[in-house]
């Protein structure tokens, strides 16, 4: 009777184990990295159809007191003026939206980190 209770507390653990060690976390994941950059991608948490982690496409994303953009690719902007929505954006070498700030290039981004001219945002379609 010991037996068969070890043998199914076993096959009960064994079961459960997998889908404990392999479960998706959210959050960030480095693509690209050095000591004067990184690119990342962000997990979702939720697992697609071939039991892997999705990742945000297309959408914003607030970690800590930083904001990043991932683009269709899911891979994170950096380095790089974005259009989103008709509103340009600017990312760092760390993939961080400037804000408050004056960009690389000279140009004014405001506190949601639009760019801005003449006090107005800036805002272009792109087709």
């Amino acid at each position: 009777m010991r037996f068969l209770k070890t043998i199914t507390v076993a096959l009960i653990i064994g079961l459960l184990l997998p889908s404990t060690v392999f479960a998706s976390q959210e959050g960030m994941s480095v693509v690209r990295d050095s000591s004067k950059m990184a690119v990342y991608k962000y997990e979702t948490g939720i697992e697609n159809e071939y039991g892997f982690s999705d990742y945000l496409q297309n959408q914003w994303k607030q970690v800590w007191d930083n904001w990043y953009y991932f683009g269709d690719d899911g891979i994170s902007k950096q380095n790089t003026w974005a259009n989103i929505e008709g509103k340009w954006y600017y990312f760092d070498q760390w993939s961080v939206m400037l804000h408050d700030t004056t960009t690389p290039d000279g140009y004014q981004v405001n506190s949601d980190g639009a760019w801005v001219k003449d006090g107005q945002v800036v805002i272009e379609t792109v087709k």
